[in-house]
């Protein structure tokens, strides 16, 4: 003859709840883990947009830098070659540059020594022309930073990453042999 055990549903109701209390604590510990997980890979994301962004606004200014042309102002006036330059790169950075508009640089260099060209027709063909955008600060949303000397990240508010990128190439000869005034 088998005995049989009688257990009351109530016993296995109060278990059922007790369960329910510790999936909510593991729940909550979980999500302490993985939200500043997450903060991090979103803000690394965006510090790698912003620096490709503004690589891409680089090498289009040079784009249309080596080939002499310029923008006009929106009143029908035409703009010089430097302002041309800076707008190409402007309306290409994706509004990541709106107020900082001083960071672009165009910069000319002799074709034969390289040395830095300042005369008026430094952007004459076979010159070397230099788009870069310097000193852009990027503030992370989490700045985590190694302490030297210690084994440990720190949290370091008001901490910005610098990035500064540069695109060259040389120019072609002006058309008709006049090269756009600077």
């Amino acid at each position: 003859m088998m005995v049989q055990k009688l257990v009351s549903p109530a016993v296995g109701r109060r278990s059922r709840q007790s369960q329910r209390g510790a999936e909510t604590l593991a729940g909550a510990l979980a999500l302490i883990v993985l939200i500043p997980f997450l903060v991090v890979i979103v803000d690394i994301a965006w510090g790698v947009f912003v620096k490709v962004s503004l690589q891409h606004a680089c090498r289009e200014g040079v784009r249309f830098a080596i080939t002499n042309q310029t923008s006009d102002d929106g009143s029908g006036s035409q703009l010089g070659h430097l302002d041309s330059i800076k707008g190409v790169v402007l309306a290409n950075a994706g509004g990541i540059l709106h107020g900082q508009e001083e960071k672009v640089t165009v910069k000319f260099f002799n074709g034969i020594d390289l040395a830095e060209d300042f005369g008026t027709q430094r952007n004459r063909g076979g010159n070397v022309v230099m788009v870069s955008v310097e000193n852009y600060e990027y503030q992370p949303l989490l700045p985590i930073s190694k302490n030297p000397g210690w084994s440990k990240l720190e949290i370091k508010p008001n901490d910005p990453i610098v990035i500064t990128v540069h695109a060259a190439d040389r120019m072609e000869s002006c058309p008709f042999g006049v090269c756009s005034p600077l």
